[in-house]
């Protein structure tokens, strides 16, 4: 049997291309009025680029902290280390700059830091559940903080609302799929380079 039904991308405020990501993510932050931005990274593009020092000398004053910790293949432990420096941080905006990973984490961080999770087991429940009626995401509000991509690989993961988180206690992947977050999860900026 056939199922029919249709699926809605989330919506995405824009995608800004052509222009240094450093210059593109400081004009964004102005003008959402960003105060705290939190950065959360690629370790390779931290420690043998210059992408990162710039994008933080470009931010100027706005910038509040940055986590490089996230391994391949998003862990449910990293995310909640990354969520302790942001909320440490206070951070008003979460920017992503690398890999699918590093995507999937800050979209992780905003369902944390809105939800006041802070260990790992935390984000039981939240996962997507499949039942005999379809997927049914776990409870999420719309979170306060917003978040920013800047994607170095052509993973798409900041392209929907959907995260692939590892649960290495249990050696499971799971999906967290933060629908009600849709309209406010993501913005793609700018070219590293």
């Amino acid at each position: 049997m056939t199922k029919v039904g249709f699926h809605q991308y989330p919506p995405m405020d824009q995608v800004i291309f052509g222009k240094p990501a450093a210059q593109a993510l400081r004009e964004e932050a102005e003008k959402r009025d960003a105060k705290r931005v939190f950065l959360i990274v690629s370790r390779t593009l931290n420690t043998k680029t210059d992408e990162i020092e710039k994008i933080r000398n470009a931010l100027g004053s706005r910038y509040a902290g940055m986590f490089d910790g996230v391994p391949q293949h998003t862990t449910r432990a990293s995310a909640v280390e990354a969520t302790a420096h942001a909320a440490e941080a206070k951070a008003d905006l979460v920017v992503a700059v690398g890999g699918g990973s590093v995507v999937d984490a800050a979209k992780i961080i905003l369902m944390c830091l809105e939800h006041g999770i802070t260990e790992e087991s935390g984000l039981d429940g939240f996962e997507l559940v499949s039942t005999p009626e379809g997927p049914r995401p776990g409870p999420f509000r719309a979170p306060k903080v917003r978040m920013i991509a800047i994607p170095s690989t052509l993973s798409g993961g900041e392209y929907n609302s959907g995260a692939l988180v590892t649960d290495t206690s249990r050696k499971l992947k799971q999906i967290f799929n933060p629908i009600d977050c849709d309209s406010n999860l993501t913005k793609n900026v700018g070219d590293l380079a």
